[in-house]
This record gives C-alpha cells, sequence and structure tokens, in this order.
C-alpha cells in the first residue's frame, strides 16, 4: 500500500489494487479503519479490486515478453503495463538445517530465542530481527516481527550485552514493538495485535483522524493512530509498563495522557 502512495505521485493512466480481503489491513486494522484508508485512496483515482485475488497475467499481444493484461479470479480483465506483486517473505535460514542451531528452528524459518535473545538450546549464540522468535512483553506470547525499528532494537541491546557496557537484556528484551506506514497521512502501531476481538475507535476515520485501540479478553493489546500524535508513542510506553487502561476504562473515556508515568519506576535496561 505504501507503493500506492508513491505511484500516486506520477502521472499514470490508472493505478489498481487487488486485495483477497473486503478491504486493504483488515486483519490488522479491521473493517472501519482499513474503508476509510481504502476510500481515502479511491478519492485519489485508486481502483480497487477486493475480495479476489490473481487467476492469471496475460502478455501483451504486440510483446509476448511484456505483459498485457491481469484476469482477475472473479473473472475481470484489467489491462496493465506493469504488475507489482506483494507475495511476502520468509526467512532465509534453510542453511542451519543440520547445524546446532535446527533444533530452534520453526516451521515458519524463524529462530526460536529466549527473553533475552539467546538461541534456545545453544550457548552464547543470538538471534535478532525478522528472524527471531522471543517472548513478547505483553504475555509472554513467542512472536517473530518483521520491521527495521525492532532489529534495530534488538541489534543494540544484543550489542550492549555482548560489550559489557551493561547487560541490556538481564531482565529480557521488553520494548513494544512500533512501526508507521505513509498512507498519505502517517500510520502509526504499536503492540501486537494478534487475535484482538474487540476495537475502539476515537476521532474520525473518514477523516484520517483517529486513535484505534485493539483489545483482546478486556485488555487493550494494540493501539493504531493517524493524525493524533503522541497517542502511540505515549501507548508504547504505557503497554511496555503493563499500565496500560482496559477497555473498559478507555471506552469509559479514560485519557491515556493524564497518566504520570513518572509514578512508576521505568525499566531503563529495556
Amino acid at each position: 500500500m505504501e507503493l500506492v502512495v508513491a505511484v500516486q505521485k506520477k502521472e499514470l493512466a490508472e493505478v489498481h489494487v487487488v486485495g483477497t480481503s473486503s478491504v486493504p489491513f483488515k486483519s490488522m486494522l479491521g473493517e472501519q479503519i482499513g474503508k476509510a484508508i481504502m476510500n481515502y485512496h479511491v478519492k485519489n483515482h485508486v481502483q480497487f479490486h477486493m475480495s479476489t485475488g490473481l487467476a492469471s497475467i496475460k502478455p501483451s499481444s504486440t510483446d509476448p515478453n511484456a505483459v498485457g493484461s491481469v484476469v482477475l479470479k472473479d473473472g475481470t480483465e484489467i489491462p496493465a503495463d506493469v504488475v507489482v506483486l506483494g507475495v511476502g517473505v520468509r526467512p532465509a535460514t534453510d542453511f542451519l538445517k543440520g547445524s546446532k542451531l535446527e533444533g530452534a528452528l520453526q516451521k515458519d524459518g524463524g529462530l526460536k530465542v529466549d527473553g533475552q535473545l539467546r538461541v534456545q538450546g545453544v550457548e552464547d549464540v543470538f538471534a535478532i530481527g525478522d528472524i527471531a522468535v522471543y517472548p513478547q512483553a505483553q504475555g509472554g506470547e513467542y512472536k517473530r516481527i518483521e520491521h527495521w525499528n525492532v532489529a534495530s532494537n534488538h541489534g543494540r541491546a544484543v550489542g550492549e550485552t555482548l560489550g559489557k557496557r551493561h547487560d541490556k537484556l538481564a531482565a529480557g528484551f521488553k520494548k513494544v514493538p512500533i512501526f508507521w506506514s505513509a498512507q498519505g497521512m502517517q500510520l502509526r502501531y504499536c503492540g501486537v495485535g494478534n487475535g484482538w476481538d474487540d476495537v475502539i475507535v476515537k476521532g474520525n476515520p473518514d477523516e484520517m483522524k483517529f486513535v484505534a485501540y485493539y483489545c483482546k479478553e478486556g485488555k487493550v493489546i494494540a493501539v493504531a493512530s493517524m493524525q493524533m500524535d503522541p497517542i502511540v508513542t505515549r501507548s508504547a510506553e504505557l503497554l511496555r509498563l503493563g499500565i496500560m487502561p482496559t477497555a473498559e476504562e478507555i471506552r469509559g473515556g479514560k485519557d491515556i495522557g493524564t497518566i504520570d508515568l513518572a509514578t512508576r519506576a521505568i525499566d531503563t535496561t529495556a
């Protein structure tokens, strides 16, 4: 979707987006926020074909080595000069099979590590970044996070530990994942929202100005926003410290900006 924003600035005849869900980002942000972001792009002349997928790519009638159109699963045919496929990524860790690290390899190619980012079952070997399957500060669930910000924080913590400046990981890696995405406005997000069962939206998504709290079993597990800084930065710290208000409190009007972080003992090693 960031590519969609980038090509909007070019003088292109048409821009089409094909997706398998009903709106972009549905599993992560939900229907309401996903629809608002989609509508923003529609206003900028992007055409969406959702709840379908790619069936085939047809060559150009004038050049068999170039694309001419794409055919969707619903039968729609779209003329195209360029096709970009977003197929995702997978850790390139197959070379570790047969090594002493094989026992830590996960089905998706990640490497399972402990709270100190050490590969489980192997002494003095760390794994960081996209391949690290590590316990999250929120609840201890093992997850692999694909974002350079997480990788950078992993590297800094392990580097300082190995350099013996201080044991940055003595209490485990505690930083809450945070990322952002250029969607015409900056979308900001923190937490690990997998499996959320409720979302509380404040503001107006149709104006691309909102904060959304993603909740699971009554607890806020992730927060997304647009044009509401510094809510996500503050939320990341509240999640890290374990003092984020409950879903009931947020729905009742609790303002997270009123929570005094200085009243808590800040763990500077995380």
